[in-house]
């Protein structure tokens, strides 16, 4: 095996990584982001679940010594940590806080990993309903949502397969060993 296959398989699978974390945050929406952004922190920030009237949304919060910093609508808030408030999510901090009364964080019985009025079977129905509801006007968001993304995968793929063909055509034709 010569460089110049090395470096044609490692460039491939960092375009498949590129390709794998565009598509999961394009598919995840905002909370995969914080996520990423929380973990990357390395515990300075904490992943912020907060109650709004329009169901739970994500935040990113920044850590001070018993308080939790973090903006709703554009708002900075600030929320005072107790001992215990704080959970783990895929290794991640996170807290759950009703955006209404954001001073004080929710408390989650032990053993739990959300708040006692937090139902995910019926929230995770709810948006499988609505993402799969038809449209009244006759278009279909999800199933154009779909074609674009298998386009873009195939576009992708193409783009990675002639890559690989010049590459390799061009380290033939010149005969260099690399």
């Amino acid at each position: 095996m010569e460089i110049g296959d090395i470096l044609i398989m490692v460039a491939s699978m960092l375009a498949s990584f590129v390709l794998g974390m565009v598509g999961m945050l394009f598919f995840a929406g905002r909370t995969t982001l914080n996520y990423i952004v929380v973990k990357a922190s390395r515990g300075r920030k904490v992943l912020v679940f907060a109650r709004t009237p329009f169901g739970w949304r994500s935040f990113v919060g920044k850590k001070n010594q018993n308080t939790l910093e973090w903006s709703y609508d554009k708002k900075p808030l600030v929320t005072d940590i107790e001992v215990g408030d704080v959970n783990g999510y895929l290794r991640a901090d996170c807290l759950f806080v009703d955006a209404d009364k954001p001073t004080k964080a929710l408390k989650v019985s032990e053993g739990a990993f959300y708040p006692d009025d937090f139902d995910p079977e019926t929230f995770n129905n709810l948006l499988i309903r609505a993402l799969t509801r038809p449209n009244a006007d006759g278009n279909d968001k999800l199933e154009k949502l779909v074609t674009v993304a298998l386009v873009l995968l195939v576009l992708a793929v193409l783009g990675i397969l002639a890559t690989y063909i010049k590459v390799s055509g061009f380290v033939s034709s010149t005969g260099v060993v690399i």
